[in-house]
């Protein structure tokens, strides 16, 4: 039986065991990369409720009061404050934070010149810093 062909037993384990390992090894790198999307899509997503949070807040529609952090969908909280941004200066601090389900947060700033209150007799909705 010295000239039959063909592949021992101890050879066709090995291959098998070599195409497992690189099967796993896809599998690892799809993994990650799904959790790379999830975590930029969760980011980008933060960004797009701070910049309608900013928005917001320049059409006045916002309180800069001591108002707790709102609610938004996905488990994001977005809060608004605004400070002086130096001491006898007219120009305010606004800042956007948006805090993240799994952790982390998000700030979008902002400098104004408040504008004067409207009169009441003005279609303008008032002081939007």
């Amino acid at each position: 039986m010295t000239g039959e062909r063909g592949l021992t037993l101890l050879e066709v384990l090995v291959a098998l065991v070599v195409l497992t390992l690189v099967g796993l090894g896809y599998l690892q790198l799809l993994h990650q990369s799904h959790r790379l999307v999830a975590s930029s899509r969760e980011w980008s997503d933060a960004v797009v409720y701070a910049e309608d949070g900013m928005e917001r807040a320049k059409l006045g529609s916002v309180s800069f009061g001591r108002a707790p952090a709102e609610s938004l969908p996905g488990g994001f909280r977005r809060q608004f404050t605004r400070r002086l941004w130096q001491p006898g200066s007219d120009l305010v601090l606004v800042t956007v934070t948006v805090s993240l389900p799994e952790g982390g947060r998000f700030d979008l700033y902002r400098l104004a010149r408040p504008r004067p209150l409207a009169r009441a007799d003005s279609a303008s909705p008032g002081e939007d810093w």
